[in-house]
């Protein structure tokens, strides 16, 4: 799995104003030149972040594809989408994400 690679294309969305705009004008062809997997590359193609966040791929990341509207997301649907590869917790209904933390043993 390209983990990193994900992570890599989406922080250059943000951060890299050419490649943005690569993205913006044809993000399937723009991720189609990465050596993604067929079931990576299909996860960002449709925009679901759920599957994508479950592989490893970073929220904070994620959350790009949201903000510059690319694979159908943007800010209506990306709580939706992300919470499809979350566990349910009925916090969730309350508007807020869960805390997440790691438990001492």
């Amino acid at each position: 799995m390209s983990v990193y690679l994900i992570n890599k294309i989406l922080y250059m969305t943000d951060n890299d104003a050419d490649f943005r705009k690569r993205m913006m004008d044809d993000p399937e062809g723009t991720v189609k030149s990465f050596p993604l997997n067929g079931e990576e590359l299909e996860a960002l193609i449709t925009g679901d972040v759920g599957t994508l966040y479950q592989m490893g791929v970073h929220t904070f990341f994620l959350n790009h594809l949201a903000r510059y509207e690319i694979f159908g997301l943007n800010r209506d649907n990306y709580l939706d989408r992300i919470r499809s590869g979350m566990e349910y917790d009925e916090r969730f209904e309350l508007g807020s994400m869960p805390v997440q933390y790691v438990p001492k043993e």
